[in-house]
């Protein structure tokens, strides 16, 4: 790997560590259409493959939980969104968010919900609008631009078809290559584990190293 690269990515990953260290404890559903980056975006916040190896405790037939030890973040992880056959997916969902959040312990709770909408598709479905809404009834929701390298104006048009979302955010999980050598760098995860902090009221000692 290069070593402009290289430098790189240890800065991005060092600004990631700080900001999860003055998170507090924070449980994020993550949902979107398959295809959309979701396991990309997981496997960075963990920086591992926690995603592509399947790892986490199933919690429902389609939704599972991933932690990793010093990491104060547990992600669940949802069926990827079929867009003609999303309502029983929409409606296990709710159904899972509305057991877990009746718990008298908010630590357990779901607290924020990313909503992921691929950059490169330049299109937005009717499943994941109606799915960002119901969640938005029960959390706050970020849609997260997945693989964004050329806005065009994407997220002023997916920031009006989510008024009901608290952030939209462009992220870029990973360095991206395109033709000719050109590089994207990954971008935006630092702003979308700070916007945690909005929600969680159980911040951890900073002494842990992540």
């Amino acid at each position: 790997m290069p070593q402009g690269n290289f430098d790189l990515h240890k800065t991005i990953s060092d600004a990631h560590d700080e900001a999860l260290k003055k998170r507090g404890i924070a449980n994020i559903l993550i949902a979107g259409k398959t295809g959309v980056g979701k396991s990309t975006l997981i496997n960075t916040v963990f920086q591992g493959r926690m995603a592509a190896t399947g790892q986490g405790r199933p919690v429902t037939q389609s939704t599972k939980k991933i932690t990793k030890e010093g990491v104060p973040i547990s992600i669940y992880d949802t069926k990827g969104l079929e867009v003609k056959d999303y309502k029983p997916i929409l409606d296990e969902l709710m159904q899972f968010v509305k057991i877990t959040n009746n718990n008298t312990d908010p630590q357990q709770h779901i607290h924020v919900a990313w909503i992921c909408v691929a950059e490169g598709a330049r299109r937005v479905e009717e499943a994941e609008i109606s799915l960002a809404k119901s969640l938005s009834e029960m959390m706050p929701v970020i849609v997260v631009i997945t693989t964004a390298s050329s806005d065009q104006g994407f997220k002023n048009i997916v920031s009006d078809l989510f008024p009901f979302a608290r952030n939209v955010i462009r992220v870029n999980s990973v360095p991206l290559e395109l033709d000719g050598g050109t590089i994207i760098p990954a971008h935006g995860l630092h702003d979308l584990i700070e916007f945690i902090s909005l929600y969680t009221t159980h911040p951890i000692p900073s002494s842990p190293a992540i």
